[in-house]
């Protein structure tokens, strides 16, 4: 299983940008717990807390499209590292506004949606690179279970580093260090040459895809609509399994649920990059939901923690494979000039929906009950499934075959690079 992640690793310039990548990436995990726990010291409101949290990640989802535009129209030199220097000044802001008072209040909500809105599309941005490297191809598909193995591991490990940070020195520390990590690794991912290699797009293949931006693709529309199912689901797990440990008497059980839903991820994720597939993308997709909904469906009817817990593992074995499909596909199905926003459209039809899920899935559990719930996820996935088998023919189109043309001039553009270096 490791050689095929080895040799993708070996690539040159593969392992730094992965690892600046990465770095930059990590903000993204501990800004909202470090953020909460800031404010809420701050202010003595937990609301206040939430409500700056929450602004963050809505600005940063909803407006992921239009930084992956302005990326794959003017590239990632020139748009990465303004973005993550106002990201960071916004947090810098939020630490020095952060008070009771109406005024406060407003500013600090208004900075932190400003940070969120300024995030840098690091996760899109290095997807479109591992193209640069690996092609079209099996390793493509090994390239991007990697990487989504490696930022589900982020988000264990980031409320983590947060949390020690705001207790061991102060609860500031966990915000600036979210500023500090996403200026670095934007610096350094944009350092890289293969980074450096990846030029904007001209007018004319903008042009091409219309206002709709990557969107005008009718395949795209339908891998982002299906994958707004898939996130709806997942903000309703995440509030119904602490949910269904609470009605146990066993609220801690909670934590080792999802913790081993997020191991099962990573395992699922490692294997399946391993794996050379036959079926196309579109195929796997389709056969990797119609999985998840399978999966998921036990979930309500489950008698105890110990059965949840292994149903929920068998969901996380599937998301990680299904998330780098996807990836894939898009990578594939986005029209000229769109690499990067189609990317953010991804992470957005998950992200959003996720939070429209946790927003939900409190009442829901406490009107209809965990069982119910736990059933109103699966039905987010069927609903996932049905759009993606209704546009099928689209998520089957063949891929772009001018994006060798492009991927050939970016290798040129490298090999000058080499030479100034």
């Amino acid at each position: 299983m490791g050689s095929s992640y080895l040799t993708v690793l070996r690539l040159p310039h593969a392992r730094p940008l992965l690892l600046a990548s990465l770095v930059g990436r990590l903000s993204s995990a501990t800004g909202p717990l470090g953020v909460v726990l800031f404010v809420q010291a701050e202010t003595g409101s937990l609301a206040l807390a939430g409500a700056a949290s929450a602004a963050i990640a809505l600005a940063s989802g909803l407006l992921a499209p239009v930084r992956g535009r302005l990326v794959d129209r003017y590239g990632q030199r020139r748009c990465l590292p303004p973005m993550a220097l106002a990201f960071a000044a916004a947090l810098a802001g939020v630490v020095a506004v952060a008070r009771p008072g109406p005024a406060a209040v407003t500013a600090t909500v208004g900075l932190a949606a400003a940070a969120g809105a300024t995030a840098p599309p690091l996760g899109a941005s290095m997807r479109v690179l591992w193209l640069s490297l690996v092609g079209q191809g099996p390793r493509l598909q090994t390239a991007y279970a990697l990487d989504a193995v490696l930022d589900e591991l982020l988000f264990v490990a980031g409320p983590l580093l947060a949390g020690a940070l705001a207790t061991l020195y102060q609860p500031a520390a966990g915000v600036l260090a979210t500023a500090g990590l996403a200026v670095a690794g934007t610096l350094g991912f944009v350092a890289s040459p293969v980074s450096r290699a990846q030029g904007g797009t001209d007018g004319a293949a903008s042009g091409r895809a219309g206002w709709a931006g990557a969107l005008s693709g009718p395949g795209m529309r339908t891998l982002a609509l299906s994958l707004a199912g898939v996130g709806a689901a997942i903000g309703i797990w995440e509030i119904g399994l602490v949910g269904a440990a609470r009605e146990a008497g066993s609220a801690e059980a909670a934590s080792l649920t999802l913790a081993a839903w997020a191991a099962a991820s990573a395992v699922g994720g490692l294997w399946y990059g391993s794996r050379r597939w036959r079926r196309s993308p579109g195929q796997r997709y389709l056969g990797l939901l119609a999985v998840l909904v399978l999966a998921s469906a036990p979930m309500a009817a489950t008698g105890s923690l110990l059965a949840l817990g292994a149903v929920v593992a068998l969901v996380g074995l599937v998301l990680a494979p299904l998330e780098s499909s996807a990836y894939v596909l898009a990578a594939e199905l986005a029209p000229p000039g769109t690499l990067t926003e189609s990317g953010t459209w991804m992470t957005t039809a998950i992200n959003v929906t996720g939070a429209l899920g946790l927003a939900v899935a409190g009442s829901l559990v406490d009107r209809a009950g965990v069982p119910a719930t736990l059933a109103v996820a699966c039905a987010c996935t069927a609903a996932g499934l049905v759009v993606a088998l209704t546009g099928r023919d689209h998520l089957g189109a063949a891929p772009y075959r001018g994006r060798h043309e492009s991927r050939q001039a970016t290798t040129r553009q490298l090999r000058r690079e080499r030479r100034i270096l």
